[in-house]
């Protein structure tokens, strides 16, 4: 027999069955698979580091209907004091890095410019600089606490960005630490995504970058598996449509999925081209214009909202009401970063987005879970608590959902697994 846990009398249980069977879109709170006294059987691989290696979800239902062939499973018993929801899936991460740009953030808040503390060495070249110096495992060990701290807070799945390096040895260094974070962390999912097209660097000229992402680094990241998607910063001053065209139809010829960061700090059209071009998912959206959440609600593209960004950017938040009532698919995610948004909080961004941008008690569940597995392609077996999909399983420390982000920015008890 299969390695077999089970847990008994959670508060509530929320499968998420309904948000699966409308596909992510126009949730509501009957969507959400409420089971009050709930219980879960689900097998096991091992145990990591960390917590439980998840096989697959058996059976999920009322306490009092647990068929009699799990009853002499040993039981963790919740006491009707604690939840249970599917581990949230944090989709947009730039866990790789190295550095530290406090010190920018106090200017920037005591009123510098960007151009001011650009002229300081400071910036995203700055974690360049760091990330470049850094070895491969003075990061992985940075990383690994990183994992850590997003694991307390509910988090079973991370992506995560390269983009610090802008030259193959660096982004292939971050790309390698992420594998060797899937090894370490095996309870956790991880999904890896190369953006070398991220910034243009100092050292050469923008067409020679350019073509060597075309000719030598995308064809590597794919040579050598480095990576599952392929991300393009398109935005004023950065990649334009034309270039992420050539770079993402490169990365899909070469059986990379592909995503775009967009519309964040201008309208470019780019959540357009994201949903034409069959991107995995948009990501930013704070400058979306009505004819981009139209494409994104007609299409197969996930719109990932990063409220943390623009509240640390004290920008206007991505128009998420208008998205959700077009009928587009809207996930969440931190954007961990060291620039612009320096958590990996997850629940604390649903609090951003209950607050300010109007989201659902459902939607925020949905975008989280089931919404965010899509932007990663892993919706197939992630984002719910079914029979047959993975295991990955979040015990709240509360008895309700909500007050995951009720709470705002409260902090894993310690141990807490």
């Amino acid at each position: 027999m299969a390695d077999l846990r089970l847990i008994t009398h959670a508060s509530e249980l929320l499968t998420g069955q309904g948000v699966r069977a409308r596909e992510g879109r126009h949730v509501t709170d009957d969507d959400l698979g409420r089971i009050e006294d709930g219980a879960v059987v689900y097998s096991v691989k091992g145990r990591g580091r960390l917590g439980e290696i998840p096989g697959r979800i058996e059976w999920v239902g009322p306490t009092r209907d647990l068929p009699k062939r799990y009853l002499k499973l040993r039981a963790r018993n919740l006491r009707l004091k604690q939840a249970v929801v599917p581990g949230l899936v944090d989709c947009h991460t730039h866990l790789v890095f190295a550095g530290d740009r406090s010190e920018e953030f106090a200017l920037r808040c005591a009123g510098a410019s960007y151009e001011d503390i650009a002229a300081r060495g400071g910036g995203i070249l700055a974690t360049v600089r760091a990330t470049r110096e850094a070895s491969a495992q003075e990061l992985l060990e940075l990383a690994s606490r990183r994992v850590n701290e997003a694991w307390g807070y509910g988090v079973r799945t991370l992506e995560v960005k390269s983009g610090y390096g802008l030259d193959w040895e660096t982004e292939k260094k971050c790309l390698e630490v992420v594998r060797l974070l899937a090894r370490r962390f095996p309870e956790v999912a991880f999904r890896s995504t190369f953006l070398g097209a991220h910034a243009y660097p100092k050292d050469r000229s923008r067409e020679e970058y350019l073509r060597e992402l075309l000719e030598q680094m995308l064809p590597e990241v794919a040579r050598k598996k480095l990576a599952q998607a392929c991300d393009v910063f398109v935005d004023d001053g950065y990649f334009t449509r034309e270039e992420a065209r050539r770079l993402l139809g490169r990365a899909r010829d070469l059986g990379l999925q592909t995503k775009i960061h967009a519309d964040e700090l201008g309208d470019t059209g780019s959540a357009s081209l994201a949903a034409e071009l069959g991107c995995l998912s948009a990501d930013h959206l704070l400058q979306i214009s009505e004819e981009g959440i139209r494409a994104l609600a007609c299409s197969e593209t996930v719109a990932v909202l990063l409220p943390g960004t623009a509240f640390y950017l004290k920008a206007r938040h991505a128009p998420a009401r208008a998205l959700l009532a077009a009928g587009a698919r809207v996930a969440l995610s931190t954007d961990f970063n060291p620039g612009t948004s320096m958590t990996l909080h997850l629940p604390a961004v649903l609090t951003t987005a209950a607050l300010y941008l109007g989201m659902s008690r459902a939607e925020l569940f949905a975008a989280v879970t089931y919404n965010a597995a899509r932007a990663l392609g892993l919706h197939d077996r992630q984002g719910t608590l079914e029979p047959g999909q993975d295991a990955r399983i979040w015990v709240l420390p509360f008895s309700r959902f909500e007050e995951s982000y009720y709470r705002f920015a409260w902090a894993p008890a310690a141990g807490a697994r």
